[in-house]
């Protein structure tokens, strides 16, 4: 039974980092568009603004779901070393 439960943490810490790392790059790719979007706006602002006042609706909720991947980040850190550390005890069990 332990190494099930050792095997499954195993597997979840694995799954846990994998997802860290694809929002990492999510979330470096999402940054090169916007230093993309604001070079390329530097030169129409009158277009930027009224591009972003008709976008409002839609910026809103690009924006909160920005906020909802940054929490989801945040629970996901803390889940790796919740994982690491329980795994870790485990090790430590069997040794002993």
């Amino acid at each position: 039974m332990r190494n099930y439960i050792k095997n499954n943490i195993k597997d979840r810490l694995a799954y846990c980092i994998d997802w860290k790392n694809s929002i990492e790059m999510y979330l470096a790719n999402k940054e090169i568009i916007k230093k993309a979007n604001d070079e390329y706006y530097k030169s129409k602002p009158l277009l930027k603004l009224l591009l972003g006042i008709y976008f409002i609706p839609f910026n809103t909720i690009k924006f909160l779901r920005y906020l909802r991947i940054i929490h989801d980040y945040k629970k996901n850190q803390i889940e790796i070393k919740v994982l690491t550390r329980e795994l870790n005890n485990l090790i430590k069990k069997e040794g002993v």
